[in-house]
C-alpha cells in the first residue's frame, strides 16, 4: 500500500484525464484549405461553427474551460466526453504550434458549438511515436473535435466555485446525517462511535489499525476492517493531514469517524482515483499502540504466510481448472498457452491485430459462477489498442481469434491474467479467469 494514500482500484469506469485526452491534440495541421464545410481562421484553425451563443467574452490563457468533446474520423467516434460522469474540464494553456487546439477554444465563448479539423498523420507518428499510421487512419485524412463550451473562468474563480460546492455537499451531509460535533480548527469532524481506554498516540508510534474510506456518497474506496490491521507511524507522512489529525484524537481501541473536507485531505488537485475538491469519510479503527520490533515481527509473518498461501494456490491452479471443467460438462482443448476458448456467436470483419483499437464488453465470473464485474451493468465498455500490454495476455490472445460483433466464452489460467499477483478479495493469486467477451467495435 502507497503512504501516499490509501485508495486503490476503487471506481469499476475508467476515466480518460485530461493530460492524456490534450496529448491527442498536440500536433500541427497540413498547409491546406482543410475538408469540405470548413473555414481556416487567421491563426491556421481549420473550423466549422454550429451555434454561437450569447457570450462575447472568448477563452483567454490561464482559464479553466468546462466543454463536451468528442473526437472522430470520417466515419468513427474515437472518443466522446458524455460517456463520462462529468463534463470535462482543463486548463487553456499557450497555443503550442500556430492553430492547435488551444487556438482552437479561444475563438469559442460560454454556450458556442463549433468543430475543428487538424491532420491525423502527425498525431499517430510524431506525438503517439508509432513508425507509421493505423491501418484503419488513411493518411492524409482528418481527426474532428466537436466542442460545446459549456463555461470559462478564471482559475481563481474555478476553484472558488468548486470549493464553495464542496463545503454546501458537506453542510447537506451534516445536516442530514444529524451531526452535532464541532470540527476543529482545521475544519475535520471527529464522530466517536466506541470509547476506547488506552492513551492517545505521540509522535513515533507505531498505530494498529482498521480502516475504511469513502465519498460522501457512499462509494467505497478503501476498507480492511475484518482483514490484517494496518500499521502506520503516527507523526509521520501517511494518506491526509485530516486523517493523521483524527488518529491523535483516538484512545487505543476507540473507534470514531472523520469527515476530511478537501483543505486538509485530497486538496484541489486529489489524490489517485479521488477528484480534488471531494470531501472524504474514514471510520477509524485504533486496536494497538506498539513497537517498532513488534510490527515487523508481523511483517515477518505476513509475507511467510503470503508465500505458502501464493505456493498452495499456485499447486492446487491445475485441479481447480480440471474440476470446473468437469462440472460444467466443458470438453474443450486448450490453444498452445493453455487458453480454453469458445466462440458463442461469430461476428464479421476483420480480426484484429496489433494497433487496432478494439472496444469490448465484458462479463467477469469466478469459478462457482458468480459475476465479479460486468461493463454492461456498470456501462462501462472498455476501449484499449492491440499489442501494446493494455490487457492480459489472455485477453490479447483470444480477441486475436474474434471479429466485430463476435462473442466468446473463456477460461484464463493465471499465467495468462494475474499471475502471483493479488487482484481484488476475490481473486487471489494463482486465480483462473473466466470471461464472456464481446467485440463491439474494432477501428
Amino acid at each position: 500500500m502507497s503512504d501516499s494514500f490509501l485508495i486503490k482500484g476503487a471506481k469499476a469506469y475508467l476515466k480518460i484525464t485530461v493530460a492524456l485526452l490534450l496529448a491527442t491534440v498536440i500536433f500541427s495541421c497540413a498547409d491546406s484549405n482543410g475538408p469540405s464545410g470548413y473555414k481556416k481562421a487567421d491563426n491556421g484553425t481549420l473550423f466549422k461553427v454550429h451555434y454561437n451563443g450569447d457570450d462575447t467574452t472568448l477563452v483567454s490563457n490561464d482559464e479553466i474551460v468546462t466543454v463536451n468533446l468528442q473526437y472522430r474520423t470520417d466515419d468513427s467516434v474515437l472518443f466522446n466526453s458524455s460517456s463520462m460522469d462529468e463534463p470535462m474540464s482543463f486548463p487553456v494553456i499557450k497555443p503550442t504550434f500556430k492553430g492547435d487546439l488551444y487556438d482552437a477554444l479561444y475563438m469559442m465563448g460560454t454556450g458556442d458549438s463549433m468543430s475543428f479539423a487538424v491532420v491525423a498523420d502527425s498525431f499517430y507518428i510524431v506525438t503517439a511515436g508509432l513508425p507509421e499510421v493505423p491501418e484503419f487512419i488513411v493518411p492524409g485524412s482528418y481527426l474532428y473535435y466537436d466542442i460545446k463550451l459549456l463555461d470559462h473562468m478564471s482559475t481563481k474563480d474555478y476553484n472558488q466555485n468548486k470549493l464553495q460546492n464542496e463545503k454546501i455537499i458537506l453542510q447537506n451531509y451534516i445536516v442530514k446525517n444529524n451531526i452535532d460535533v464541532a470540527p476543529t480548527e482545521s475544519g475535520l469532524y471527529v464522530i466517536p462511535l466506541e470509547k476506547g481506554r488506552g492513551r492517545t498516540p505521540i509522535a513515533g508510534d507505531m498505530c494498529q489499525i482498521y480502516i475504511s474510506v469513502k465519498e460522501l456518497d457512499g462509494s467505497l474506496l478503501f476498507n480492511n476492517f475484518d482483514e490484517r490491521p494496518l500499521d502506520v507511524e503516527y507523526g509521520k507522512g501517511f494518506d491526509t493531514e485530516g486523517f493523521m489529525e483524527g488518529l491523535g484524537h483516538l484512545n487505543t481501541g476507540e473507534t470514531a469517524e472523520f469527515i476530511v473536507p478537501s483543505w486538509i485531505g485530497v486538496g484541489s488537485q486529489g489524490m489517485e482515483v479521488v477528484e480534488g475538491y471531494t470531501t472524504l469519510l474514514y471510520k477509524v479503527k485504533l486496536i494497538a499502540i506498539r513497537t517498532i520490533e513488534e510490527v515487523q515481527a508481523d511483517r515477518k509473518r505476513y509475507k511467510e504466510e503470503d508465500e505458502k498461501e501464493k505456493a498452495l494456490l499456485k499447486a492446487l491452479e491445475p485441479e481447480r481448472i480440471k474440476n470446473y471443467l468437469e462440472e460444467n460438462d466443458i470438453s474443450l482443448t486448450p490453444t498452445e498457452s493453455g487458453l480454453y476458448f469458445s466462440e458463442i456467436e461469430a461476428g464479421d470483419g476483420i480480426i484484429p491485430d496489433s494497433g487496432n483499437v478494439v472496444t469490448i464488453e465484458y462479463v467477469h465470473y469466478d469459478l462457482n459462477g458468480n459475476v465479479l464485474q460486468s461493463s454492461y451493468v456498470d456501462k462501462t465498455p472498455f476501449t484499449f489498442t492491440v499489442g501494446t500490454g493494455a490487457v492480459i495476455k489472455g485477453w490479447e490472445e483470444a480477441i486475436r481469434m474474434m471479429s466485430k460483433g463476435s462473442k466468446a466464452w473463456m477460461l484464463i489460467p493465471s499465467d495468462l491474467g494475474y499471475g502471483s499477483y493479488q487482484r481484488s478479495k476475490e481473486l487471489k493469486p494463482y486465480s483462473p479467469l473466466v470471461f464472456e467477451l464481446e467485440i463491439t467495435d474494432i477501428k
